[in-house]
């Protein structure tokens, strides 16, 4: 055990680890790729700038000072030349790339005179001067240009009236070195801020999806924690009650062993008896941990299902206290039922499913009561609509009583009230959860009232639909099941001279059928396999009346055989009666049974009762 949980401990150190190398991992490569987009912004940024200073550049030889000077006053735009130089910056600011070059002066009474530019919309003239401390350059810009330095505005400087463009400006110096007037160029700033806002919404989203992915991975962490407990305690807990289930599926076969042996060797017929008895009461023990097993099997796969009927509550009621009576009678405990009048005569409902969930909690009340004990089952009616009731059913006994701690286990997959329990009182853990499952079904739910060393009280509620049948109407449809039911044995041989195939791979199974049927007047064939069956069937002189067929056979299956005996001439669905003889009992395989051209189902084990039941249907 120690090893196991080291081992576990182990697992869940790599898992955080491994989490926590990959948020550091993630948190990395967030920096450096935050770090490779602000970078990528500013060389932008700077390469515009660069472009923008280099044009300027251009801009500042492209006219000459003479050219420049021809320009002082408004009258001086009529010159010829001004449209001239107009058209060849418009030229230069198509070949540079660049939106406006345009060229200032400063003047001697201290403001900036704009000379030429290539705006055919916005025409710049000498006209046009403005204050050093206007727009678009600063004081300190003007006065660093003026002093033979270059200047390039940076992303967003720049006034309100100036919004959308960046702009580059040099001096244009005279022969002698002296600055004569400031060349520019701008360009729309359109693509840089839309490239600027890019880069901010990746960074918010590069800063999401980390604190996302860090936060989902914490989530996962955690749901994988607590899956790997529950896994665990789940692992445990069936590892307990494999442990269990071993011990009550060794307990009957070690009985029936036992008593084979020791009626082998007894020569007393009462001692034979005595050993056949003990070993069919070993078996139908056996057979129901069997059963719980399976319903858990069919609960897990979601495969459990109702199968509606009309039937008698009361008779079916009565089937159960049959059932358990002569177990109370061997402990002296009082069996009381009390049925209220309002409760329906004839339900709809599966009344099978509902016996064994009542049968359970009765045979729980019986092992937890001790001698002398007193057990009663109460039924009533809770609510009634037009098609629907609901019924309220109620156990009581005055055993040994569950503690709150206890009764929280209870109903729980694989679970006892205590694991001594199981040791001193048997029983696999699964009646009460399968009963709870069954009562869901039912539209109903099931809960418990006790108190340690005052007894317990499990109640439980579920619908069904009120039938238009009525007690006798049941009674004449079972008109022949009454002595089977009554335990009387059928000695008419109403089946006399009619055929019947066995179609068993086993020899036991084969010999135990044909000894059932013996006192039936069948006359009985057998084949070992579903190719022997169909050719049976393909050269029989009388046709069979009836055939039963295993599923599992080696050859050929029985449903494959089902297939091809359905598809000779005379032999379709409903002219020879096909019975399923399988140990598979889930809704799927008896339905793949029915797919296959067979009419009814029998599961294995078989009972006597269900096989007469089957002829009955059939036969007469």
């Amino acid at each position: 055990m120690w090893k196991a949980k080291n081992k576990k401990s182990g697992k869940f150190s790599i898992v955080y680890t491994l989490f926590f190398l990959s948020s550091v991992i993630m948190l990395v490569v967030a920096i450096i790729f935050a770090i490779y987009i602000n970078g990528l912004e500013r060389e932008l940024v700077t390469s515009i700038q660069n472009h923008l200073r280099v044009s300027a550049y251009r801009a500042s030889t492209y006219l000459t000072v003479e050219e420049l000077d021809l320009f002082h006053t408004a009258e001086d735009t009529k010159r010829p030349e001004w449209d001239e130089i107009r058209t060849r910056l418009q030229r230069f600011a198509k070949e540079s790339q660049v939106l406006y070059v345009y060229y200032w002066r400063y003047t001697e009474d201290g403001r900036l005179q704009y000379i030429i530019d290539n705006d055919e919309e916005d025409m710049a003239t000498p006209a046009l001067t403005f204050s050093i401390e206007g727009d678009p350059y600063s004081a300190a810009a003007v006065k660093s240009i003026l002093a033979g330095e270059s200047w390039v505005t940076d992303l967003g400087v720049y006034t309100d009236a100036w919004e959308g463009v960046i702009s580059a400006v040099v001096p244009v110096f005279n022969d002698d070195g002296t600055v004569y007037c400031a060349a520019g160029v701008d360009l729309s700033d359109e693509v840089i801020l839309n490239m600027h806002n890019v880069m901010v919404f990746m960074r918010y989203v590069l800063v999401l999806s980390l604190l996302l992915s860090i936060f989902a991975g914490f989530l996962g962490m955690r749901s994988y924690s607590r899956k790997a407990i529950q896994n665990a305690k789940a692992s445990l807990s069936k590892s307990r009650f494999l442990s269990t289930m071993s011990h009550e599926m060794r307990t009957p076969l070690n009985a029936i062993i036992g008593m084979t042996a020791i009626g082998k060797r007894a020569d007393d017929i009462a001692e034979k008896n005595r050993s056949f008895s003990k070993i069919e009461d070993a078996s139908s023990h056996m057979l129901g941990v069997i059963n719980d097993v399976l319903d858990m099997a069919k609960i897990e796969a979601n495969k459990l299902e109702l199968s509606p009927v009309d039937y008698s509550f009361e008779r079916m009621l009565q089937k159960v206290i049959t059932v358990i009576g002569y177990r109370a009678d061997e402990k002296q405990q009082s069996l009381t039922i009390c049925i209220d009048d309002d409760v329906p005569k004839v339900i709809v409902g599966d009344d099978q499913r509902l016996a064994q969930v009542i049968t359970n909690l009765l045979s729980n009340a019986v092992k937890f009561t001790p001698e002398g004990g007193n057990i009663s089952i109460g039924t009533s009616l809770v609510g009634k609509s037009d098609d629907e009731c609901e019924l309220r059913i109620e156990v009581v006994d005055t055993g040994i009583g569950i503690s709150p701690s206890q009764q929280q286990k209870l109903f729980e997959m694989f679970g006892q009230a205590d694991s001594g329990t199981s040791r001193k009182f048997g029983g696999t853990g699964l009646g009460l959860e399968i009963s709870k499952r069954i009562i869901e079904l039912m539209g109903g739910r099931i809960w418990i009232e006790s108190e340690l060393g005052k007894g317990s009280h499990f109640i439980f509620t579920f619908k069904a639909r009120c039938s238009e049948k009525t007690f006798d109407d049941i009674n004449k449809h079972k008109g022949n099941d009454i002595s089977s039911e009554t335990g009387g044995e059928n000695t008419d041989n109403r089946f006399e001279g009619m055929r019947m195939l066995i179609v068993e791979d086993i020899d036991i199974n084969r010999e135990i059928l044909i000894s059932l049927l013996d006192s039936t007047g069948l006359i009985i064939d057998s084949a070992e396999n579903g190719e022997e069956a169909l050719k049976m069937v393909e050269t029989a002189t009388e046709k069979y009346d009836i055939i039963f067929m295993d599923i599992q056979m080696p050859v050929m299956d029985g449903l494959e055989a089902t297939g091809l005996i359905r598809a000779l001439p005379g032999y379709k669905k409903g002219v020879l009666p096909i019975i399923a003889m399988t140990a598979h009992v889930f809704s799927d395989d008896i339905e793949d049974c029915l797919e296959a051209g067979m009419d009814d189902h029998l599961s294995k084990p078989l009972d006597a009762d269900r096989v007469h039941e089957i002829l009955r249907t059939y036969l007469l």
